[in-house]
C-alpha cells in the first residue's frame, strides 16, 4: 500500500458556509491536479455544510481516472426548535454517500439544513442529532475533527450522558462508522487521537486517517491566514495545524512526527481510507431531458391547443394556398417537437403565458431563436408569425441535433416577480433559482490583502483604483502585497443566484441536486451552477425584465388603445420613421448616441433614395433589423457602407440576388442556413448543424466537401457555370460565411426587437403625453434618462411640472388640457403611494386658497401624512397655491408639532393653544381652528424670512435626488455644486440656478487640490468666470490619445459665493479664484 484516499478536504467553496467566510483559498481543480499527479484512485470533497458544484467535481474527478465520492462535513445541533431557543453548538461530523441512494439522501439532508425559517440554518446550515441518527445504511460516517461532538462532549462534563449516548449509537452502527484520527501537533489532537484509539478498541469501530486539508501548499496556507486576517477572523493556534495537501509518504511522516499512536495503528487508519473508498459504489447520472409533466396525454393536449391557436390567430380563414402553407409548416414542427420530446416544454410555456394574460401580464414579442417557430406564435408564446417574417424554425429546434429548446421571455419588470412566484407554486413542477458564485477580482484582492497587512488605507485605495494602468510599477513597489493578491484573486467569497435563470423539473431537486438558500433568495437555489444543469439536461427558464415592453403596454393602456403588436401595427407610417432621425428616445436598442447617429444616416433621404434605386420598395422594419445587426461587433466590416446604402458585389448574380435584401452583406446567421439549403442542397436541419460547426472552427474542413459539391451542382444546373469558376466563387464567399458564423446576428432575434423599437417610436409620435408619462415612471430614478425625457418633452412643447396639490398622484400623471406631465409623489424621499393618493382625493374638495389651516385640518383628519412628510411637501412647493413655503411651514409646525410661534414676529400667539389633533373633542377642535385661522392671518401679514437659494437647492437634492428650483434674479453664471467625482481628473456636476440646467465640467488636478483642501465641495455656490472646450481622450491599444470627436468642458476660473456645510469651519469666508 503506497497510497490513500483523501476524503476530508476543503476548497474555497467552503467559504460560503464556514463561519469565518475565509476557510480556503484553493480551487478544487488544483487539488485534483495534484491528486492525479500522486496517482490517487478515489477522491471525496467535504466542504463545510455544503455540496456546491458537486456535479462539476464529479466530472473533474472521473476525468482524471478517479472514483468520485460524495461527502459533506455537516454541522450538527442538538435541536432546531425555535421555541426552545436556538443554540450555536454547530458540531462537525462527516457524512459520505455509500451509493446513489446515499447521494440522494445526503442531498436531501443538506437541502434541509439551509432552511432559514424552521431553525435549521443558524449561522451555518445544520442538521439535528435526531436527523443524523435517522440516516440509513446508505450513509457512511466519520467522527471528523476537534469540532466533533465526541471531543467537545468529552471536554464538557455536563455532556457526559450525551457523549455516552453518542458512543452507544456509533457502536450500534459500527458497520458504517469510522473514528477519525488526524496528524496535527496540537495537544488536543494528540489527546483526542489516543482517546479515539481506545474507543476504537472498545466499540470495535475502525480508525480512519483524516487530513482536514484546507490548502494546496505552504503558499496557499499563508494566503489563507492573510484571508482570515482580512476578515478579522481566526481559528486559533493555526501554526499547530499543517493544513496542506499530503502525498502518502508525507502523510505517514506527519503521523510519525506526531507520535500519538503506534505505527501499525496509524498505517491501518491510512489503509482504511481506501477501505472506505472500496465501500462506495460508483454511479452515473441520468442525462435524459427533464421536462416537467403537466398532462397525462401531452401530445393530444398539444395538438388541441395548436388547433385553438390556429382559430385565435385567424389562420383558418386564410386563402386556401396560404392556409395550406401554414398547415404544412405546423405539421413539420409538430413532428420535430415530438421527435425531440419537447412537447411538455412547449405546454409549460403555454401555461405560463396563459396565466400571464389572465392576469394582464403581457410579454415581449419574442426573444431569440424561438421566433422561428410558427407553433410558438400559434400558442401565443411569441407574437412573431415566422412565415410572414421569414424566420427560420431549425435555428430554434433541429431534429438532427438533440438539445433542449431554450425560450427566453421578456416581461414587464414590475410584473416579473409575479411570474416567478407563479412558477414556484405550479403543481407538478419543481422550481429553484440557480446558484452563482462571487469571486475576488483584482481590486477586491488588493483591498483584502492590504487590510490584512495593515497597509495605509489611502495607499491601498490608490493601488486598487490605478491597478489597470500602473500594475508593473505597483508589483515592483509592493511585492509582499502581490504575493498574496495573486493567490486570492478568483477565490470564491459569497454566493448569489442567477438574475433571470430558473430551473424547472419533474423530479425532486432537493434529492437529485441539493438546494440552498442565500441571504437574499426568496426561493430555494440549486447547489450546482448553470453549466452543470445544462450538462444533465435540466430545463431552464429565462424570465427577463424589459422596460421597453412595459413602456409599450402601459402607454397603450393610458392611451386607451389595443395593445400594439407586430400583427396590428402600421409599419408604413413614414412620419414615424422620420422621427428616428431627430431622436431615438424610447426606441429599443437605439437609444445610445452612436446607435442614434447610425439610424440618422441609414434613414437619411440620401441613403433611402439609394436603397430604393437599387432594391425598389423595402420594408423599413427589415431595414431596422439590418441596423440591429450592423451595430453589433459583427457588423464592423460593413456597418458604415450599409448605413450609406452602398450595395456589395459578391462576384456572382445568384449570390447578389440571394443577399439583395441585406444589400449584399451577410448580416444574419440564418442567411448562412439559407445559403446552404438554396445553393448547396442541405436540408433545413442540416444547415443549422453546419452553421454551428462553422462557428466552432471545425466546419470548414469537415463540411467543405459537401458544401463544395452542392454549390458546384447548383452553379452548373441553375447558372450554367463550369466547375472551376464555381470553386473560385465559393472560395471568396467562404470567408464571408465564416465571418458571419463567428459573429453574425440572428434575424429571429433582430426582427421582434426591431418591432419593439418601431412600436416605441410609433407610440412616442402619436401618443407623446402618454408615452413620456410612462417613460418617466419607468425611468424616473435614472437621472441621465430622466434628463433626456425632459429634453424631448420640451422639444414637443410638453411641460414636465413639479409636484402640485390637486394635480400630482403617486406616480407621474398627465393633463391633456395643459399638455403637461406632473411629477408623482411616491418617489420622493420619505413619501409613499398611500399618502399621495389620499392627498389627490382630498384635492377634489374646493378649498379657500387663503385658508391653509382647513386643508391641514382635513389632512390630519383624513390622511396618514406625518410631520416630516408635510414639511417636505411644503418645502417642495406642493401647496404653492396656498402661499409661500415659509408661511405654510410656520402654520403646519404649530398645528402638528406643538411648536411655539416665533415670539418676535407673533408675540400675541405665544400663549395661545394651536396644536390640532384628530383625538380632540369637537368643541376643542373648533376653538383651535379659530385660533389657527387668526394665526394664519398674522403669518400672512408678517411672513418669516425666505429660504435661501443654497438651502432650497440642497433640500431638493436631498429629497428629490436633483434640483428643480430656478431663480430669475441671479446671474446665469451662478451654479451649485451637486456632485464631485475625484476618481481620475476631478469632474464636477453643476446646477445652473437661473436655468435649471445641469452640466459636467472637468478641473485641472493641480488647481483642484490646493494644499490640504479641495477647491470645491458638494453644496458650494459658485460663480463661473471662465470655461474652455478641450479634446477628450480615449484608450487605443493601452495608450491614452486625444480624441477630437469628443469634447470636454473645463472650468478655468470661478469664485466661491457661498460655502457648503461640508467645508471645514476654520476656512475663512473670502471667495477665492482658480489662478
Amino acid at each position: 500500500m503506497d497510497n490513500y484516499t483523501v476524503y476530508h478536504i476543503h476548497s474555497d467553496l467552503s467559504n460560503l458556509t464556514a463561519g469565518t467566510g475565509a476557510d480556503s483559498v484553493t480551487k478544487f481543480v488544483d487539488y485534483l491536479d495534484l491528486a492525479e499527479k500522486y496517482g490517487m484512485n478515489s477522491f471525496c470533497f467535504s466542504e463545510h455544510g455544503n455540496q456546491m458544484n458537486w456535479i462539476k467535481k464529479k466530472q473533474g474527478i472521473e476525468k482524471r481516472g478517479m472514483k468520485y465520492i460524495h461527502g459533506n462535513e455537516v454541522y450538527l445541533t442538538r435541536h432546531t426548535d425555535k421555541q426552545q431557543g436556538l443554540i450555536r453548538d454547530n458540531y462537525h461530523y462527516m457524512l459520505i454517500a455509500k451509493n446513489y441512494e446515499g447521494v440522494k439522501e445526503l442531498n436531501t439532508l443538506t437541502s434541509k439544513s439551509f432552511n432559514r425559517q424552521d431553525g435549521h440554518f443558524y449561522y451555518n446550515p445544520r442538521i439535528s442529532f435526531e436527523e443524523l441518527k435517522s440516516t440509513s445504511d446508505n450513509i457512511i460516517m466519520t467522527s471528523a475533527c476537534l469540532a466533533s461532538p465526541l471531543w467537545r462532549m468529552y471536554k464538557n462534563p455536563k455532556l457526559k450522558n450525551e457523549l455516552e449516548d453518542m458512543l452507544q449509537w456509533m457502536g450500534d452502527n459500527r458497520h458504517r462508522m469510522f473514528l477519525e484520527i488526524q496528524y496535527h501537533t496540537h495537544p488536543e489532537q494528540f489527546e483526542f487521537n489516543k482517546l479515539l484509539h481506545q474507543w476504537s478498541k472498545d466499540l470495535q469501530i475502525p480508525l480512519i486517517a483524516g487530513t482536514d486539508t484546507h490548502a494546496l501548499n505552504r503558499e496557499h496556507q499563508e494566503a489563507r491566514k492573510i484571508f482570515l486576517q482580512s476578515k478579522g477572523a481566526t481559528y486559533g493556534n493555526e501554526d499547530m495545524f499543517d493544513l496542506t495537501f499530503k502525498s502518502f509518504q508525507e502523510l505517514v511522516g506527519m503521523f510519525e512526527s506526531q507520535r500519538a499512536l503506534p505505527r501499525n495503528v496509524y498505517l491501518e487508519a491510512i489503509h482504511n481510507t481506501n477501505s472506505m473508498a472500496d465501500m462506495v459504489e460508483e454511479f452515473s447520472l441520468d442525462k435524459t431531458p427533464k421536462y416537467p409533466k403537466l398532462y397525462e396525454n401531452p401530445i393530444e393536449v398539444f395538438k388541441q391547443k395548436i388547433n385553438d391557436g390556429v382559430v385565435k390567430r385567424g389562420i383558418h380563414q386564410f386563402p386556401k394556398e396560404k392556409r395550406n402553407e401554414y398547415y404544412d409548416r405546423i405539421k413539420e414542427e409538430i413532428d420535430t417537437y415530438i421527435k425531440l420530446d419537447s412537447v411538455d416544454y412547449m405546454l409549460l410555456q403555454k401555461k405560463i403565458i396563459d396565466w400571464c394574460h389572465e392576469n394582464e401580464i403581457y410579454q415581449g414579442y419574442g426573444r431569440g431563436s424561438v421566433n422561428g417557430s410558427l407553433i410558438a406564435y400559434v400558442l401565443g408564446i411569441t407574437e412573431m408569425d415566422s412565415i410572414k417574417h421569414k424566420l427560420n424554425f431549425f435555428r430554434f429546434l433541429n431534429p438532427d441535433r438533440v438539445s433542449l429548446p431554450d425560450i427566453d421571455i421578456d416581461f414587464p419588470p414590475s410584473r416579473r416577480q409575479d411570474v416567478i412566484d407563479y412558477l414556484s407554486g405550479l403543481d407538478g413542477v419543481e422550481f429553484a433559482e440557480i446558484i452563482t458564485f462571487n469571486t475576488l477580482a483584482d481590486k477586491g484582492s488588493i483591498r483584502e490583502v492590504g487590510r490584512a497587512l495593515d497597509m495605509s488605507l489611502d495607499v491601498v485605495d490608490h493601488i486598487a483604483k490605478n491597478i489597470e494602468t500602473d500594475e508593473k510599477k505597483f508589483r515592483k513597489e509592493y511585492p509582499d502585497l502581490f504575493q498574496y493578491v495573486d493567490v486570492l484573486k478568483g477565490v470564491i467569497q459569497s454566493m448569489g443566484s442567477h438574475p433571470s435563470g430558473f430551473v424547472v423539473s419533474p423530479i425532486d431537486l432537493d434529492k437529485h441536486l441539493g438546494t440552498v438558500y442565500t441571504k437574499e433568495s426568496k426561493h430555494r437555489v440549486t447547489s450546482v451552477n448553470m453549466k452543470e444543469l445544462d450538462g444533465e439536461n435540466y430545463v431552464k427558464l429565462d424570465i427577463l425584465g424589459l422596460d421597453n415592453i412595459e413602456l409599450i403596454n402601459e402607454t397603450c393602456k393610458l392611451a386607451g388603445i389595443e395593445r400594439l403588436i407586430p400583427d396590428n401595427i402600421d409599419t408604413s407610417d413614414l412620419d414615424v420613421w422620420k422621427t428616428l432621425r431627430e431622436s431615438t428616445l424610447g426606441v429599443f436598442q437605439f437609444e445610445g448616441d452612436s446607435a442614434h447617429a447610425y439610424l440618422k444616416t441609414l434613414f437619411s433621404d440620401e441613403t433611402l433614395e439609394k436603397i430604393h434605386h437599387d432594391l425598389g420598395e423595402v420594408d423599413y422594419i427589415d431595414l431596422l433589423s439590418l441596423a440591429n445587426g450592423a451595430i453589433r461587433p459583427s457588423g464592423e466590416s460593413y456597418r458604415y457602407d450599409l448605413a450609406k446604402g452602398i450595395t456589395k458585389d459578391n462576384g456572382h448574380e445568384g449570390l447578389n440576388q440571394f443577399l439583395s435584401e441585406t444589400l449584399g452583406y451577410m448580416v444574419f446567421q440564418e442567411q448562412i442556413m439559407r445559403f446552404l439549403t438554396d445553393f448547396c442542397g442541405f436540408s433545413g436541419a442540416e444547415s443549422d448543424s453546419v452553421r454551428r460547426g462553422l462557428a466552432k472552427k471545425v466546419g470548414t474542413e469537415q463540411f467543405l466537401p459537401a458544401i463544395e459539391a452542392g454549390f458546384i451542382e447548383t452553379m452548373r444546373t441553375q447558372y450554367d457555370e463550369d466547375e472551376e469558376h464555381a470553386k473560385q466563387i465559393l472560395q471568396s464567399f467562404l470567408k464571408v460565411i465564416e465571418d458571419a458564423s463567428d459573429y453574425g446576428f440572428s434575424v429571429n432575434h433582430s426582427q421582434p426587437y426591431s418591432y419593439i423599437g418601431y412600436i416605441g417610436a410609433y407610440l412616442r409620435h402619436h401618443y407623446p403625453l402618454e408615452f413620456l408619462t410612462v417613460a418617466l415612471n419607468l425611468r424616473g430614478n435614472d437621472l441621465d434618462k430622466t434628463t433626456k425625457i425632459v429634453h424631448y418633452a420640451k422639444q414637443k412643447r410638453i411641460e414636465i411640472k413639479p409636484i402640485q396639490f390637486g394635480k400630482s398622484r403617486s406616480v407621474y400623471s398627465f393633463s391633456k388640457d395643459e399638455q403637461a406631465i406632473y411629477k408623482g409623489i411616491q418617489s420622493i424621499k420619505y413619501l409613499n403611494a398611500k399618502v399621495a393618493e389620499e392627498l389627490y382625493e382630498l384635492a377634489k374638495k374646493d378649498y379657500d386658497r387663503d385658508n391653509f389651516v382647513m386643508l391641514v385640518v382635513d389632512m390630519l383628519e383624513h390622511t396618514t401624512i406625518d410631520t416630516r412628510q408635510m414639511e417636505i411637501l411644503i418645502r417642495l412647493d406642493f401647496f404653492q397655491e396656498f402661499g409661500r413655503q415659509e408661511v405654510l411651514l410656520e402654520i403646519s409646525k404649530v398645528m402638528m408639532d406643538r411648536k411655539k410661534p416665533d415670539g418676535e414676529l407673533y408675540p400675541e400667539f405665544v400663549t395661545v393653544s394651536l396644536k390640532y389633533t384628530k383625538g380632540h373633542k369637537e368643541k376643542t377642535k373648533q376653538q383651535r381652528i379659530a385660533n389657527l385661522e387668526n394665526f394664519e392671518k398674522a403669518v400672512r401679514d408678517h411672513p418669516p424670512q425666505k429660504v435661501s437659494l443654497h438651502e432650497q437647492i440642497s433640500f431638493e437634492k436631498e429629497t428629490l435626488g436633483y434640483a428643480v428650483s430656478t431663480f430669475e434674479d441671479v446671474s446665469e453664471s451662478f451654479a451649485v455644486v451637486l456632485d464631485i467625482d475625484k476618481k481620475f481628473t476631478p469632474k464636477i456636476v453643476l446646477y445652473r440656478v437661473k436655468t435649471g440646467e445641469e452640466s459636467v465640467l472637468k478641473v485641472n488636478k493641480k488647481k483642484f487640490y490646493q494644499g490640504d483642501d479641495d477647491l470645491l465641495y458638494v453644496g458650494d455656490v459658485i460663480q463661473i468666470l471662465e470655461t474652455a472646450e478641450k479634446n477628450g481622450w480615449k484608450n487605443v491599444n493601452g495608450k491614452w490619445v486625444q480624441n477630437p470627436e469628443a469634447k470636454d468642458i473645463w472650468l478655468e476660473k470661478c469664485k466661491l459665493i457661498r460655502k457648503s456645510k461640508e467645508r471645514d469651519a476654520v476656512l475663512d469666508n473670502n471667495c477665492r479664484s482658480i489662478v
